[in-house]
């Protein structure tokens, strides 16, 4: 299926089983067709798209491979992930997004003559409208998120690039839901499009659960969630604005979390992903925009702290975990009304269950209410006790925490 230096980096790096997405659209893209592929998250749509792509490049032919991501940090995982393809096929690859050095970029361009860019929107537009990158040399455009990213930038600009490439170029449109985009492509770019939907074939081992809490005792919730056994989660908020308020009043709390703010430098924003990708954290905060289609080894929680608006952007948070068919949970915080309300957004295409907890992991079986009486007044029992002994003794200087401070949230980006 893949040329032999592929299979050797696929080897190395233990990928040598194609997955069902990429079994389904090599050939296609391989012989130069426009497809419109449809997959779920974490199901290796990147190399689905790379590896033929790649393999379709010749050297020396600059800028002919360009992939456009949503975001900085999308696209430096997806140049991080197809790189020892690129080297192995001995092309040239360069990134160019917003938050990097757009002198140093220029310089790439015209230095390296890249066969392979990775790039954000704006940022290529930059160079494209500026001539460093002409539409001719485009042989492979493409969109990956393309349900999310067309609505988010300049369409008219997009379908333009899309309609003018030359007779032998090809427009590769992937992504983990379909919209208006993705259906409509055949008229947005005035070609034909091959549809390759793998989504219903897909087994998922995710589970959706529903804790029920108000907004009294989310934090409460929250810590103790972060206790729970083999925890490493991703709490996602709808605004910025939502999210830099509760990390203010959350970093008063013993529980260290990082942040993925829009409005944070690319550093930081990388500091963020590393140290709970590391383990060094094992909470980050992050909306929507700032986490859409990123790839964080072993996350086992996704958390909503408010029900999702749109069902697509309830399948995006759900996409972060439990990748490649390991071991995840999507747990949704509200109260009885947001439960009727996910159950209505997820009609027929996800099953949630309510959960409870249940020591440090969670449970779908509903506490015994007499056992809970019960344990509540041996808790009440053992507190009197232990406050009893202390009683008398020199009261301890409490340690500060050390955990996520809400200064923090006020130094320079």
């Amino acid at each position: 299926m893949y040329q032999e230096k592929v299979k050797q980096v696929l080897i190395k790096e233990h990928k040598n089983q194609p997955t069902l997405i990429q079994k389904e659209t090599y050939d296609a893209i391989r012989n130069g067709a426009s497809l419109v592929g449809l997959a779920k998250t974490g199901t290796g749509k990147t190399l689905a798209y790379a590896i033929p792509s790649l393999e379709r490049a010749q050297q020396g032919n600059a800028n002919s491979v360009v992939i456009i991501a949503p975001t900085t940090e999308l696209a430096v995982q997806i140049r991080h992930a197809i790189n020892p393809y690129i080297h192995a096929l001995g092309l040239k690859g360069v990134s160019l997004v917003g938050a990097g050095n757009r002198k140093r970029q220029e310089d790439n361009l015209k230095k390296k003559h890249p066969e392979v860019i990775v790039a954000t929107p704006g940022r290529f537009f930059d160079f494209f409208s500026s001539g460093r990158i002409k539409v001719e040399q485009i042989k492979t455009l493409i969109i990956d998120e393309a349900d999310d990213i067309l609505e988010f930038t300049k369409m008219e600009l997009l379908s333009s690039l899309g309609q003018n490439l030359g007779p032998d170029g090809q427009i590769l449109l992937f992504g983990a839901t379909d919209s208006e985009i993705t259906r409509d492509a055949e008229e947005v770019f005035n070609r034909h499009f091959l549809l390759v939907d793998v989504r219903n074939e897909q087994e998922s081992t995710t589970k959706h659960y529903f804790l029920q809490v108000d907004n009294q005792h989310k934090i409460e919730f929250l810590q103790r969630m972060t206790k729970l056994d083999h925890f490493k989660g991703i709490l996602f908020f709808d605004s910025n604005k939502t999210m830099m308020r509760f990390a203010g009043i959350f970093g008063h709390t013993k529980t260290k979390f990082e942040l993925l703010a829009n409005e944070f430098g690319k550093e930081r924003r990388e500091k963020a992903l590393n140290d709970l990708a590391s383990g060094k954290t094992k909470l980050l905060l992050a909306t929507d925009l700032a986490a859409r289609g990123l790839d964080i080894p072993g996350v086992t929680y996704v958390i909503n702290f408010d029900i999702p608006s749109e069902t697509n952007t309830y399948m995006h948070r759900a996409g972060r975990t439990g990748r490649m068919n390991a071991e995840g949970y999507v747990v949704t915080l509200g109260d009885d009304h947001d439960l009727r309300d996910l159950k209505k957004l997820l009609a027929d295409q996800l099953e949630v269950e309510r959960v409870y907890f249940a020591g440090y992991h969670l449970t779908t079986k509903k506490p015994n209410k007499k056992k809970k009486e019960e344990k509540k007044e041996q808790d009440q029992g053992v507190k009197q006790t232990v406050t009893a002994k202390k009683k008398g003794k020199k009261r301890k200087k409490r340690n500060k925490n050390k955990g996520y401070h809400p200064h923090y949230l006020k130094e320079k980006k």
